[in-house]
């Protein structure tokens, strides 16, 4: 029987498969603290940055490559070794799925994920047993998650009524650019990162700008996050723990 327990670190996917599909290179990390979760997916393939200063002056259709991308974070439950994960916040925005696995481990001790819901398997490794800690923060009307792993963190930021990105994705298709939707999609992000002190530095997220940049700083109960938005601007978003009664999520456990 797998539990909440059993599940808390940083897992990297090795693997999806699916009927007909098979997916080894998408760049994938879930962090887990107590009930907590933040999740970042990146495909390994991404166009090339170029001469471009920022979000707005990339051409469409590398736009519409970037969200390719996902991102994701909440809460779990698991029972009877079923793992639920709520998205609270979500980077393609509203969804009716169910995002739900039944969860085992191999030989290994790898943890396998067969869809409940969708026929799908997944295989997670998590590379050490480290010390993890969550955080589920707020600020500028956004909600937040932050879910470090020994030095290494997922980070994302997002409007939980955030609408589906479904439409946006239909515009592209059909070689439209409504840059007012790109840049709602955009103003949320998801990060994979490793702290440098209090300092957190972006290795991967869903908005490439961001990349080897300081983007998150702790100071006491507060997250400083350095936000770069579609059109290059650059601010700095303080985010609070969201309630005091949130503040009993948030949870520090050693593994």
């Amino acid at each position: 029987m797998v539990r909440t327990g059993d599940i808390q670190g940083h897992w990297a996917r090795r693997w999806l498969r699916a009927p007909g599909f098979e997916d080894t290179t998408t760049r994938v990390h879930w962090m887990q603290a107590g009930s907590l979760y933040a999740d970042i997916r990146v495909p390994l393939e991404r166009p090339d940055l170029g001469s471009s200063r920022c979000l707005a002056d990339m051409p469409t259709a590398a736009l519409a490559e970037l969200l390719s991308a996902e991102g994701f974070a909440g809460t779990t439950d698991v029972t009877d070794s079923v793992c639920t994960w709520a998205r609270h916040i979500n980077w393609h925005g509203a969804t009716t799925d169910i995002d739900a696995g039944r969860l085992s481990f191999d030989p290994a001790g790898d943890l396998i994920e067969d869809g409940v819901h969708a026929d799908y398997a997944e295989l997670w490794t998590r590379p050490a047993q480290l010390s993890c800690h969550g955080l589920q923060l707020a600020g500028a009307g956004l909600s937040a998650y932050l879910v470090s792993v020994g030095d290494r963190f997922v980070f994302g930021v997002g409007d939980p009524d955030a609408p589906s990105t479904e439409t946006l994705h239909n515009a592209l298709a059909a070689g439209e650019r409504p840059d007012a939707a790109l840049s709602a999609v955009f103003d949320r992000v998801h990060i994979l990162g490793r702290w440098d002190g209090p300092q957190g530095v972006a290795e991967l997220a869903t908005n490439p700008f961001l990349e080897g940049r300081n983007v998150l700083a702790r100071e006491s109960d507060t997250v400083f996050y350095a936000h770069i938005a579609f059109d290059g601007t650059e601010t700095e978003m303080p985010l609070v723990p969201s309630s005091d009664a949130e503040r009993g999520q948030h949870v520090a456990a050693s593994l």
